[in-house]
């Protein structure tokens, strides 16, 4: 078997034991705590730096996270130069989720055409910065070609 293919099992079926483990758990605010562990650990600080070079570029982002105890989140808000300001457009955000048995962190992006759900994870553990990063910078890469049409 190839190593990719060996690699995407072992990230399968670790989700699946992550997801199981939640679940017997079934600890909601455990689940949001973990988030927000990472979210100021490992996602916000990725961000952050992202906005500083899109602001070195002349644009106007923010970083914003909601803390609503039902929603959880951080947003990148991009402030595109030359861009109107669309409601809720052109961001790309973390936010759990609870669309199955088991909470999720959903990463997606908001932007015309509709927006798009990029990654799904079962836990915060799985997050990384190398992770954050490369989506990220995908996303703001959809974006702005998006924004160029």
């Amino acid at each position: 078997m190839r190593d990719h293919s060996k690699n995407r099992l072992a990230l399968i079926t670790g989700r699946y034991a992550a997801r199981q483990q939640e679940k017997l758990a079934g600890d909601r605010q455990a689940f949001d705590d973990a988030f927000r562990a990472a979210r100021d650990a490992v996602i916000r600080p990725v961000l952050d730096e992202i906005a500083a070079e899109l602001r070195s570029a002349g644009h106007a982002p923010r970083v914003a996270c909601d803390e609503a105890p039902e929603t959880p989140s951080i947003e990148l808000l991009l402030g595109i130069r030359g861009v109107s300001a669309a409601p809720r457009g052109d961001l790309i955000a973390f936010s759990v989720i609870q669309r199955r048995a088991a909470p999720e962190i959903l990463a997606y992006l908001v932007v015309r055409p509709p927006p798009m759900d990029l990654l799904r994870f079962a836990s915060a553990a799985e997050i990384s910065a190398y992770q954050v990063e490369q989506l990220v910078v995908d996303a703001i890469e959809h974006i702005f070609a998006c924004r160029s049409i």
